[in-house]
């Protein structure tokens, strides 16, 4: 029975060999935490001992020949290697987010209930394995290589309350007892994907020679596989998503920024990861274009080998990988090995936990295409604005990108103490270093510094992916700002005092008789002006009238004679204008001088005078209380300042100006004949 293509002689007829494409090992720690949890749980409770597996399980040999890449495992609650067999999309989603036991068996059946279902032998894994046909994921099958606690076993050929019995801790798990034996759990803690396989099928009738040509290249994943919509299937869905880096993943690009040794030094306020499916598709995109010009998967390498290592674009990976390995811990007494030491002798690498160390292995440096001259590079920006617009790819055309992280922040101004690093996934493609001569490259090496750091002009925004966004401020930097914001003020502000000393000084050294004259003479001409008939029109014809017969509404505010005048408000008056009876000053005529104060809260107002130290002894009072005023001519000449304000003074200087201009004519601000 069966299907005839996988009987003897069929087509393509069962597999007589898996060939691996690639192998990812899954480091999440929260994963682990819950499994390590439950495995104590279980050992706690089966403390009198589980009868162990008879036979011991396939795995257990590779495991014991292979202690470098599996840890030991704890016989005593039967804790062993298994692989489960499904979509490769499933995996990367149970290596990402576990187990999901509601869905268990959806597509495979719940002989033993709904649970995990693992196999020790990887031919009956593979029965459960299933390609994407047609899609990218075609000919490509998965597995995962878990680790599971199994505990105490129900032994059984079948039994379809195997998952209740588990429920009621009778047992932890199944071992169904057929012609393969099948592991079963029902609690997603009680496995840990360690590792993901992907493979290809070997079938009788296929050609070595092609199976070894496929093998030779390097798999890429449809979705990088460190973005958390890697098992995204791009053909049916679509996402841009900005996802913050925890706290792990913040500490390693916070190495990674001191590492670059940026002066001023920075501190990493946040870093985000975009992923941008129209955005990558798009760089992908790129890339196909870019085999194709090479000659397609049996092509060149963009970068030959007797092209000048100069125009070798790989800096920043050299940087990251640097942070990859873990510390020596001789590192600070000194290691005896030297470079033949396969730990980390980077003083920076450090400074990283395990869990820093784990972040930086799942950055994608193992991701780059070499062959097409991918790589990673630095682009910086002043404002958040601006990172924004180049999240969008719009603007990275013939935009120059940095190997040195130091060298492309010197390249913007900060803002408030921020700046913001770019890293991107930048290819490279064919490159070049004559930008005359340079219609067949498809990046131009512009310069090498002395530390043998790249400035590369990419040419494309589609050859650009800009991945992580790093926010970065520098004490210095605002600093620096508000002193640079300040400059200008305090010379202006000086100039202020200056023009109001040496009014101040013309003033003092005046000879007080000659003042005197001035005054009486000017007063003399104001009384002749109040005593010649005014000629209003009211409407019925020109007629000449005295002052003594205007109506109210037009008579001299100031004038306190008359029948509807205040007694209060004439003491009021008295306070704001002091007591001067014999003045015959009328200040509803708007003399030349004006004080104009603003408060702390911004809101400004004025009075005017026909005599500059009129104008200076109202400023005088009014200054007492603490507001910013000044003294100023009719055409703003600043005479006197008082309280002047120790930040951003020019700015409110401008303000009072505005207001001045604005008031001084108003006929609304000066009905009452002094304020404005």
């Amino acid at each position: 029975g069966g299907c005839e293509c996988v009987k003897p002689g069929g087509d393509p007829g069962l597999p007589v060999a898996f060939r691996t494409r690639r192998v990812i090992r899954v480091e999440a720690s929260e994963m682990w935490r819950s499994y390590v949890k439950k495995r104590n749980l279980i050992r706690n409770r089966r403390a009198e001992g589980v009868e162990p597996m008879d036979p011991p399980p396939k795995t257990q040999s590779v495991v014991d020949s292979h202690s470098g890449m599996f840890a030991p495992l704890d016989p005593s609650v039967n804790e062993l290697y298994a692989f489960h067999g499904t979509f490769v999309r499933y995996a990367l989603s149970i290596a990402e987010n576990d187990f999901n036991i509601d869905l268990a068996g959806s597509s495979t059946g719940t002989l033993y209930g709904r649970g995990a279902y693992l196999g020790e032998s990887i031919t009956k894994a593979d029965e459960y394995a299933k390609d994407e046909p047609g899609g990218f994921y075609e000919g490509v099958f998965a597995v995962l290589v878990c680790r599971v606690t199994m505990g105490k076993m129900n032994v059984t050929a079948s039994d379809s309350e195997a998952g209740e019995k588990v429920k009621r801790m009778e047992y932890d798990s199944t071992c169904g007892k057929r012609l393969f034996r099948e592991l079963v759990i029902y609690y997603s803690d009680q496995c840990y994907p360690e590792y993901l396989v992907l493979y290809q099928r070997v079938h009788a009738k296929d050609v070595e020679d092609e199976i070894s040509n496929v093998l030779k290249r390097k798999f890429f994943m449809q979705v990088p596989l460190h973005w958390r919509n890697v098992a995204t299937d791009l053909t049916k869905k679509h996402f841009r998503d900005h996802h913050e880096l925890a706290d792990s993943g913040y500490q390693h690009m916070q190495c990674l920024v001191n590492q670059a040794r940026v002066a001023p030094s920075r501190k990493l306020q946040r870093v985000l990861r975009l992923e941008d499916s129209s955005l990558w598709e798009q760089f992908v995109e790129f890339k196909r274009d870019l085999r194709e010009r090479l000659g397609g998967e049996e092509g060149i390498s963009a970068v030959t080998p007797e092209m000048d290592n100069k125009l070798k674009v790989n800096a920043v990976e050299k940087d990251l990988r640097a942070l990859m390995k873990r510390p020596c811990k001789f590192l600070k007494s000194g290691c005896k090995r030297g470079d033949k030491c396969k730990f980390s002798h980077n003083e920076f690498a450090a400074a990283m936990d395990d869990m820093g160390l784990a972040a930086s292995r799942r950055l994608p440096v193992d991701e780059l295409d070499r062959r097409l001259h991918e790589g990673f590079l630095w682009l910086a920006c002043s404002t958040h604005d601006e990172a924004e617009e180049v999240s969008t790819g719009k603007s990275c055309k013939g935009t120059c990108f940095f190997e040195n992280l130091d060298t492309a922040l010197k390249e913007v101004k900060s803002k408030d103490g921020l700046k913001y690093a770019i890293l991107c996934r930048v290819l490279c493609g064919v490159p070049g270093d004559d930008s005359s001569a340079s219609d067949d490259k498809d990046c131009i090496i512009l310069k090498v510094d002395s530390n043998n750091r790249r400035h590369v002009l990419i040419k494309e925004s589609s050859a650009v992916y800009p991945e992580y966004f790093l926010e970065l401020y520098s004490q210095e930097d605002e600093e620096a700002e508000r002193a640079a914001a300040e400059a200008p003020e305090i010379a202006e502000a000086t100039a202020i005092g200056d023009e109001a000393a040496v009014f101040s000084n013309a003033v003092e050294e005046a000879p007080e008789d000659a003042l005197v004259e001035a005054d009486e003479e000017l007063r003399e001409e104001e009384r002749r002006a109040l005593e010649e008939p005014l000629d209003i029109d009211l409407g019925g014809g020109n007629e000449e009238i005295g002052s003594d017969e205007l109506p109210p509404s037009v008579r001299d505010p100031d004038d306190i004679s008359g029948e509807d005048s205040d007694p209060g408000d004439v003491e009021e008056d008295k306070l704001r204008y002091g007591d001067d009876e014999e003045s015959d000053v009328d200040p509803a005529d708007l003399g030349p001088y004006w004080y104009i104060k603003r408060d702390e809260t911004g809101m400004m107002d004025g009075d005017s005078s026909e005599l500059p130290e009129d104008a200076i002894a109202c400023a005088e009072r009014e200054a007492e209380w603490g507001d910013f005023i000044i003294v100023v001519d009719k055409n703003f000449k600043i005479l006197k300042q008082w309280n002047m304000p120790k930040g951003k003074a020019a700015a409110k200087l401008n303000e009072m100006k505005e207001f001045w201009e604005l008031s001084k004519d108003d006929e609304e601000w000066s009905s009452d004949g002094s304020y404005f």
